[in-house]
């Protein structure tokens, strides 16, 4: 700013010092040249033109050169304005690639937290089942083992009782109730042998899923271990297939199916109720259903009660795990497994599993 007003100055000052001395010099010399007043005055205003046109052309080449110069500034300018819009188009347009990328990365790294938040939730699951697996393992070994010790005892108990029945029998000793009492010793001890070989049968420590299984004879072993639970206090009805239903599965495992889904439903019955048992031949599948009368299921609750942890039951009364291993299991034998409930009214459990062959079948297959 001040380089232009220093210039401009300067100029004003040149043009007056420059005007002053050509009117002084000029006039000076028409003076002394020409002596006629008139051809002084015509001379005058022909310097007047002259010294017009000589500053006129001056400040023309001046303004000129420096218009010149303001429009090629104003050019470079407006080029740079020109670049530097493409330069924030091109940087805007690099930009939104970037959060578009970013927002595409964002997207899959959130899927990728979904998808290991799954993975977790199906490892925990797949370990708390392998939990449960474990311990009912070992409570089969234990139960087993068990079962094994109390046959030793039974078997002596048998035997004597054996012996005093023959004894009784040679010395023809007739006294009063000893035939009432012996019968009910042998009939305890029945009923404690059929214990024995229900549990030795729901402890089976085989994998296989070819072993002949008969679901009525599973289902009776089941009521006879949970009798205690369900005495006093729930009546069973059974309505069982005639002829037996045969099924190609695991003996072991489908007594643990059958145990927990009685168990669910004599815990769903706070006092006294009822369980129905009915099982019947589709020609493709046997079908289980069992029904208890008790609190019922609501209806969102239905279609989360096979996945792990889930439970209706109080704190400390349930892991959530005894449907979902059931799950599993039914699907492992191919089979499947449905519900209907009414809150307050009870539940109904339907197992439908492949039929392998029935009694009947064997029979008209050994007369063909």
């Amino acid at each position: 700013m001040i380089k232009k007003i220093r210039f401009e100055y300067i100029l004003t000052a040149a043009y007056l010092l420059v005007g002053g001395l050509w009117i002084i010099f000029s006039d000076y010399l028409l003076n002394v040249v020409i002596s006629n007043p008139e051809t002084i005055t015509r001379m005058q205003t022909y310097k007047g033109w002259f010294y017009v046109a000589v500053t006129g052309l001056f400040f023309f080449i001046l303004l000129r050169k420096h218009l010149h110069k303001l429009r090629e500034t104003e050019t470079e300018l407006q080029q740079h304005r020109d670049n530097l819009h493409e330069m924030v188009v091109e940087k805007t347009r690099k930009l939104d690639k970037i959060v578009e990328e970013l927002s595409l990365k964002n997207s899959t790294i959130k899927q990728q937290n979904e998808d290991l938040k799954h993975v977790l939730e199906n490892l925990n699951s797949m370990q708390s089942q392998l939990i449960q697996a474990e311990k009912m393992a070992s409570i089969g070994v234990l139960t087993a083992g068990i079962a094994h010790e109390i046959n030793n005892p039974l078997n002596y108990i048998l035997g004597g009782l054996t012996g005093l029945e023959n004894y009784f029998k040679e010395e023809n000793i007739q006294l009063e109730n000893t035939d009432f009492f012996l019968k009910s010793i042998r009939t305890g001890i029945e009923r404690v042998n059929a214990i024995v070989s229900g549990l030795n049968k729901m402890s089976r420590n085989n994998t296989t899923l070819e072993e002949n299984c008969d679901l009525n004879e599973i289902i009776g072993n089941c009521l006879m271990i949970l009798s205690n639970e369900l005495k006093y206090r729930i009546h069973v009805e059974e309505q069982y297939a005639e002829p037996p239903i045969i099924i190609q599965g695991n003996v072991g495992k489908l007594h643990q199916v059958f145990i927990n889904i009685l168990m669910n439903a004599s815990q769903a019955i706070p006092k006294e109720g009822q369980i129905r048992i009915r099982t019947f031949n589709t020609g493709t599948a046997a079908v289980t259903e069992i029904t208890d009368t008790g609190s019922g299921i609501d209806e969102v609750d239905l279609s989360k009660i096979t996945e792990p942890f889930f439970t209706t039951k109080d704190p400390g009364k349930g892991t959530g795990l005894g449907l979902s291993i059931t799950y599993n299991i039914i699907k492992e034998h191919k089979g499947e497994m449905h519900f209907s409930s009414l809150p307050g009214k009870g539940t109904t459990v339907t197992v439908e599993l492949p039929i392998k062959i029935t009694h009947y079948e064997k029979a008209q297959n050994f007369v063909r």
